[in-house]
């Protein structure tokens, strides 16, 4: 999941006309280690949304854990990969390792049957502004953003100038935002989604409906972080449901 939202957050902060400098230098840097991911949690549905549990590609190395015996298969996807796998101890993959590591992400992926249909998603959203549904999932939702603070390519930020006591120095700082926030809509001195019901609508249709208008690619990487880690148990897929 995070090797896809990397890929997400790519086309947002490196956009060719307004790179954020800080995570260009950050992610030149990065090196990644991917891991096949051979337990998928029920919560998850990332094959619904054109993923899966294999890290394709934009990994250094990529780590398939396989039993029986236990081991680790490694493959090196860049040369800084290669670099580093000469140092390690390691044995040459045989047939069998690879049949196994292929055995790994099956079976990850019959546990995640298709929820949604991902690639239609835009268009059956779209109309949907003034559904019904979006006041009845606000009763149940605490606007408390903790969806957006586990979600892999929510990117809103926030700046704030102040000046430390005791000097003259100006300092802007950039810090995460939610869009569940009521200050994070503020324009004209008042905010715009003043309601739960509003925010819960901007959240929800900008990941699966408008965001692909913007970076030719939906918001989310189907994780299902947003649910496992909400309070009232709301869960993206079923309100998605609701409202197609």
């Amino acid at each position: 999941c995070e090797i896809a939202a990397l890929d997400i957050l790519d086309r947002v902060l490196l956009e060719p006309e307004h790179p954020d400098a800080r995570y260009a230098d950050r992610r030149a840097d990065a090196f990644v280690v991917a891991v096949t991911c051979g337990q998928p949690a029920a919560t998850c549905w990332c094959t619904s949304i054109g993923g899966g549990p294999e890290p394709v590609t934009a990994f250094d190395l990529k780590l398939t854990e396989l039993t029986e015996p236990h081991r680790l298969l490694v493959e090196a996807g860049t040369q800084r990969g290669q670099d580093v796998l000469a140092k390690l101890p390691t044995l040459p993959a045989g047939s069998s390792d690879l049949d196994a590591a292929r055995a790994v992400v099956q079976r990850a992926v019959e546990a995640m049957p298709v929820r949604l249909p991902g690639t239609q998603l835009p268009r059956l959203l779209a109309g949907t502004d003034q559904n019904s549904h979006w006041d009845v999932v606000a009763e149940r939702c605490l606007s408390c953003g903790n969806c957006t603070l586990v979600c892999p390519t929510c990117f809103c930020s926030t700046f704030t100038d102040h000046t430390p006591l005791g000097t003259d120095d100006a300092v802007r700082q950039q810090s995460w935002a939610s869009c569940f926030e009521l200050e994070h809509s503020h324009l004209g001195g008042r905010a715009v989604r003043a309601t739960t019901a509003a925010r819960y609508r901007q959240w929800l249709s900008h990941k699966l409906q408008t965001w692909s208008e913007q970076f030719g690619t939906l918001g989310c990487v189907g994780c299902g972080r947003c649910t496992t880690w909400c309070p009232a148990g709301i869960d993206l897929v079923e309100e998605a449901k609701a409202l197609m």
